[in-house]
């Protein structure tokens, strides 16, 4: 990938802006409104698919794992787990390891209609600011920011 990005910054016709095809490739497959990511990462690079096929294969695994969600498909779950256990990358084997320690929440997280994520994400934004301010300011600096939405 890298050898791409150098030859796309060498090529004097493309603009001069830095590449960040790791985000952009990620952003596209966790774009779950516009599902047409295949024409969208020949757009980004012609070489990429070609190269790079994990990236289609990631990208299949992901909506899998969403559609297992979307469609309340429980059972749809073991099946997941059974073709993607087997896959060369250790980042998938270690989360596959992961759901299968905690199979009851994921399952309970698949089939029930109401979710944390909300809480999750305020408590993710405390954390943030707690740790910006940490030996900085005061307790009624740490009030305004939390209050005020920093």
């Amino acid at each position: 990938m890298n050898k791409m990005i150098a030859e796309e910054r060498k090529n004097k016709n493309v603009n001069t802006e830095r590449l960040h095809l790791r985000q952009k490739i990620l952003k596209i497959i966790w774009d779950f409104k516009n599902m047409d990511h295949q024409s969208r990462f020949e757009k980004l690079h012609h070489q990429l698919l070609g190269t790079y096929p994990e990236v289609s294969k990631l990208d299949e695994l992901v909506s899998a794992f969403r559609d297992l969600f979307r469609n309340k498909d429980l059972d749809g779950l073991k099946e997941w787990i059974n073709e993607y256990e087997n896959s060369r990358s250790s980042f998938i084997q270690s989360f596959i390891r992961g759901i299968k320690k905690d199979q009851e929440a994921v399952s309970s997280s698949i089939k029930e209609p109401w979710s944390n994520g909300i809480v999750e994400g305020h408590v993710n934004r405390l954390k943030t600011i707690k740790r910006m301010m940490y030996g900085r300011a005061g307790f009624q600096v740490l009030k305004n920011r939390v209050l005020y939405q920093w």
